[in-house]
């Protein structure tokens, strides 16, 4: 029984500083966002609601909200650190979105701070062009493969979201028409898969695009359903220059007249490029792959082929069906 006893004092010795450990709370520390508007002559940023966006690891923790005050700043008490956590800011000025780098939130050592540029909003996009578009177009198995490179250019100093808006009031800023029935879409770099609506004819996005550069990249697949696939691509900007790579080997590209020139990529295989120049936003570039012999490529002859047969088949059994007595004579 004494026995026991002691074991049972040891337990509680050993177990209580563990869990009174445990029971600590979680370490914070204070973080300051500095929002300043890079468009000249702007709008006040006071005011301006900041969302402080948190994450462990991977996983999203909940948005902590401040909004500017009058020293441009937003200050958010509190805010959880640990070695896997950060966060990012994204500062809403004149209903668009604007966003930090992403925040360490590794220490506790002192206060945090961060910065978050915004532009005013403008509906002109005069000043937006595209300087080089790059497609990249091969065949992988039973399926055109295309990759897509853009450099969207901002020429103002303001954010441009364009004037158009969709049945929800967003603006579709970008526009992207893509081949039918394509799929497997991603996108990259500059584009934000939240910012993104796939329509069954392509995509846009509803981010303000803010001035400078930025490089846009994005990819798909299309079924090869026919010998020949054709395609078109409208212009949305003004397009210093579009080149349209095609990696040979199975089909040939066809419409674009004779190549611009002729290479080898890293991998030894052969590629052939065409170019064309001061492309204006309405003009529509057209080109065809022909060729195909993979067994998917007549899949449509074979389904019309089958409706045909259906049809003959009924129609035949129709006309032997036995007719009824007294069918065909005339009634005096």
């Amino acid at each position: 029984m004494k026995y026991s006893r002691v074991l049972l004092l040891l337990a509680v010795v050993v177990v209580l500083p563990t869990g009174l450990v445990s029971a600590q709370p979680a370490a914070t520390a204070q973080l300051t966002v500095e929002v300043t508007n890079r468009t000249a002559n702007g709008a006040t940023v006071v005011g301006d609601e900041v969302t402080l966006v948190l994450y462990a690891g991977e996983q999203p923790l909940d948005p902590l909200q401040a909004k500017v005050g009058a020293d441009g700043k937003a200050v958010f008490e509190n805010v959880p650190v640990g070695q896997d956590k950060m966060a990012v800011a994204r500062a809403k000025h004149q209903n668009m979105m604007f966003k930090s780098e992403p925040i360490s939130l590794a220490s506790a050592a002192g206060p945090l701070s961060a910065s978050v540029e915004v532009f005013d909003v403008s509906n002109d996009t005069s000043k937006l062009s595209v300087g080089v578009h790059h497609i990249m177009v091969a065949v992988r198995g039973t399926s055109l493969e295309f990759r897509e490179y853009l450099q969207l250019r901002n020429a103002s100093d303001m954010a441009v979201v364009g004037p158009r808006r969709d049945e929800q009031n967003r603006p579709l800023v970008l526009e992207f028409l893509l081949p039918q029935g394509f799929k497997d879409l991603t996108a990259s770099s500059y584009l934000e898969p939240e910012a993104l609506v796939i329509t069954p004819t392509g995509f846009y996005d509803v981010l303000a695009m803010p001035p400078g550069e930025h490089q846009v990249a994005f990819s798909y697949r299309v079924d090869i359903g026919r010998r020949t696939m054709s395609m078109a691509r409208e212009i949305i900007l003004p397009t210093a220059e579009l080149m349209i790579f095609w990696e040979q080997g199975q089909g040939k590209l066809e419409g674009l007249g004779e190549p611009t020139d002729r290479l080898v990529n890293a991998a030894g295989v052969p590629l052939e490029y065409y170019r064309r120049s001061d492309l204006q936003p309405g003009e529509t570039v057209t080109f065809q792959i022909a060729g195909f012999h993979v067994k998917e490529s007549d899949l449509y002859t074979w389904i019309v082929l089958a409706a045909v047969f259906v049809v003959i088949v009924i129609v035949a059994l129709l006309r032997l069906r036995p007719k009824p007595a007294g069918a065909g004579q005339r009634h005096a």
